[in-house]
């Protein structure tokens, strides 16, 4: 077992459209595939993966009220769908397209099972997408048999905050209460040596799987593997979770946040954190 450290990742124009419900920079679960993806083309064997968020920048404009008057860039569609642009009556015209992008940098702590080839990690980076944005470079790559070797930024953790989806009512309006809840002022710990409870602030939706809306079959203009083998294909919709910014100040000597992904079932595809945040 071993450690990889992706730090400073600059990540250009990346998605932020968290479904059709949300904007957000919080990229979990693109993160944990792009770990799976790593795997793939450079032979190791990625577990679980750690997420340190240093900047994001929304594309947009913003208005007189600051972010809640924030529209965000829009794209035209590259071709005609069928032929016919269905949402536009002038038929020389492409429709733009529902999309909403930012810059990140993020760091990312990943553990890996077999040697890590450097020289397959750099020409894997060159290429690689996180969240359909281009990597534009980093500050370093580290990688170490223990977490101990490895000199983690100053950051903020994103952690899983399921707990507080568990309130009775329509989970959609759960989410929504929980991102406009008032956090509660900061308490000391009751003895010494007992680590306070995290500030419940720096709340987001975030995409933390998807179900499958119908059954797997292979489908004509599915993109091909690497290997030219055209793959079973599903449509799906996404699932939407809640996350949290802790700053790594905050979050003191607790576990490493890690994120693994899973099938919950034949049908649900998702990622969970590994470790309890309290």
């Amino acid at each position: 077992m071993s450690y990889l450290l992706l730090s400073r990742l600059r990540i250009r124009a990346a998605n932020a459209l968290a479904g059709n419900l949300a904007i957000s920079p919080a990229q979990v679960l693109a993160c944990v595939l792009f770990g799976h993806n790593l795997g793939r083309k450079t032979g190791c064997k990625p577990l679980r993966v750690a997420i340190l968020h240093h900047d994001a920048q929304l594309l947009g404009e913003y208005g007189s009220d600051g972010f809640y008057d924030f529209h965000p860039q829009q794209r035209r569609g590259a071709t005609f769908i069928d032929a016919v642009d269905y949402s536009s009556r002038n038929p020389h015209a492409l429709s733009l397209q529902p999309s909403a992008s930012c810059h990140l940098t993020l760091s990312l702590l990943i553990e890996v099972q077999g040697s890590i080839n450097t020289q397959r990690l750099q020409r894997f980076l060159r290429t690689a997408r996180i969240a359909g944005g281009a990597i534009d470079g980093y500050a370093e790559l580290q990688s170490g048999a223990e977490l101990d070797e490895l000199r983690l930024p100053k950051g903020f953790w994103l952690i899983e905050r399921s707990d507080l989806l568990q309130g009775e009512g329509s989970p959609v309006d759960a989410l929504v209460a929980a991102i406009g809840h008032k956090p509660a002022r900061h308490v000391a710990p009751e003895a010494e040596g007992t680590a306070p409870p995290l500030p419940e602030s720096w709340l987001a939706a975030s995409v933390l799987g998807y179900a499958m809306t119908t059954p797997f079959e292979v489908r004509a203009g599915v993109r091909q593997t690497d290997s030219g083998e055209t793959p079973r294909h599903a449509f799906c919709e996404p699932l939407l979770g809640l996350v949290q910014y802790v700053s790594s100040r905050d979050y003191g000597q607790r576990p490493i946040p890690w994120w693994e992904h899973g099938w919950l079932q034949d049908d649900v595809f998702v990622v969970r954190q590994a470790q309890p945040q309290r």
